[in-house]
């Protein structure tokens, strides 16, 4: 018995609309909001799954990075239209979202198209009453704004209220921002977290390749780039993406944050030398960390969580100094179970933390990430503190860093822990004068660096010196 076309036309429709970009992008957001999968580790998998068509990935980054950039913006807007927010189902309400911010932040999508396909998509995954439901609070909101400027002025309270708005910041964090910067300083602030990011390469140091060697061989290979402005040894990428590129799967780049290398640079590991990257993935601090302590070295990468083993292995096999690392699956607060007392010359404990100076990176971030977490993740700072220092030899350098731009999180972890360990010594870091990062550099003598100040992560690092003595040095 044949087919009936019509059925086969049905059928091929369907799969095309459940292989969307934007059906994709649908599930993911709802999978992000409601069950807190992580953004970059979800987009991943969708995009490694093959569901979506290689000419659509780079559209479903946009519409899931774009929307959950403006998350906070988004659902305050369609709040104002919708009577029973709660009784929304989460798939739908993420539906309306991507269609909202397509509309308000995306120029190149007619309006019809983006009703149109959300109500062929609220059709397949719900039904015709939500179809409906869903049609009409698009074409209410594109009848009453045509800007989302227009939407901030009619709905934002003041103009504090208008800042988190504007940079779809919620209140909560840029309030916090405020009372540790000032109005003007947390709106810089507020309006570097959803500007691009910027990719940036650094180069291997055990390849032979100079700076200016390797920004030439980009070049030639299409991809435009800069020397940092704050780390030795990297390049800013202007245009195209270098993970594609023979030199990345040479191992004579790879790709790191300037702020984070940072870590690496202050600790300074030398030749020979034994170190400790105590919370190591997902591992571009543990190649730095190998590049500069070499084969007569060794390197001890730990991380908590055994699935993040592979890609800091992938990592250092492709930067070919995985034959003086050990990678090892480990809680840092229980290093006393594996080494000895006095065992490494240097240590880096890259922390966990809230990662509010990843909100430009990971937007997810700011929606689920609450001020109670902040005392909660330091006192885990400072339980990994704690195991780590007396594996410091006398004498030994320690870096703390972390990627948040919290007081919990920074000084007051350095001041509890200098409390607690009188034989460290906290370092003031010292800069040139003409060296922009100056303006990181806190009272305390650590460095912070604010995601403004270069278009980079937030971050922040202090670094101590294990003394003979017992003198407390705060």
């Amino acid at each position: 018995m044949a087919i009936d076309s019509k059925v086969v036309a049905l059928m091929a429709n369907k799969s095309a609309l459940l292989h969307s970009a934007r059906y994709q992008a649908m599930l993911l957001l709802s999978e992000v909001m409601q069950e807190k999968v992580f953004i970059n580790e979800g987009l991943a998998k969708v995009l490694d799954s093959g569901r979506i068509p290689e000419r659509d990935q780079a559209l479903t980054t946009q519409l899931v990075y774009g929307t959950m950039q403006y998350h906070y913006t988004l659902d305050r807007l369609l709040k104002s239209f919708i009577k029973r927010p709660k009784q929304v189902k989460r798939w739908a309400w993420e539906l309306l979202a991507l269609s909202s911010y397509q509309y308000f932040y995306l120029d190149q999508i007619p309006p019809h198209a983006i009703v149109n396909e959300a109500v062929e998509i609220a059709k397949q995954r719900g039904n015709a009453t939500v179809a409906r439901f869903v049609n009409g609070v698009l074409r209410h909101m594109l009848r009453q704004y045509q800007t989302i400027d227009q939407a901030i002025a009619t709905l934002a309270s003041s103009e504090q209220d208008a800042i988190a708005m504007r940079y779809s910041l919620p209140e909560m964090w840029l309030d916090y921002f405020i009372k540790r910067f000032g109005i003007e300083e947390a709106e810089r602030l507020a309006k570097s977290l959803v500007m691009p990011s910027h990719v940036n390469v650094r180069i291997n140091q055990t390849k032979g390749w100079s700076l200016v060697q390797v920004q030439a061989e980009l070049e030639k290979l299409g991809y435009i780039s800069q020397p940092s402005a704050i780390a030795p040894n990297m390049l800013q990428i202007e245009q195209g993406n270098p993970s594609t590129s023979s030199l990345f799967a040479e191992g004579v780049i790879t790709i790191q944050d300037e702020s984070a290398s940072l870590a690496v640079e202050m600790l300074a590991p030398k030749p020979g030398e034994h170190v400790l990257d105590a919370c190591a993935a997902p591992g571009g601090k543990t190649v730095q960390l190998a590049e500069a302590v070499g084969k007569t070295g060794q390197v001890e990468s730990l991380d908590l969580d055994a699935t993040k083993l592979p890609r800091i292995e992938a990592n250092i096999s492709r930067m070919g100094v995985g034959e003086w690392v050990n990678v090892r699956a480990q809680d840092a607060r229980e290093l006393h179970r594996v080494y000895k007392a006095e065992q490494f010359d240097r240590i880096l404990v890259d922390a966990p933390c809230s990662g509010v100076g990843l909100f430009r990176r990971k937007p997810d971030t700011k929606q689920h990430k609450t001020l109670a977490d902040l005392k909660a993740l330091q006192r885990i700072q400072l339980e990994i503190l704690d195991a780590a220092t007396p594996l410091l030899k006398k004498g030994g350098h320690f870096v703390y860093s972390t990627c948040t731009i919290t007081t919990e999180e920074n000084e007051q972890v350095v001041s509890a822990y200098l409390k607690q360990h009188p034989e460290m010594q906290l370092v003031p870091i010292i800069l040139p004068e003409d060296q922009p990062l100056k303006q990181a550099l806190t009272k305390q003598g650590t460095l912070e660096i604010l995601p403004h100040y270069f278009n980079s992560d937030g971050f922040f690092i202090a670094h101590f010196i294990k003394t003979t003595d017992q003198t407390n040095h705060e």
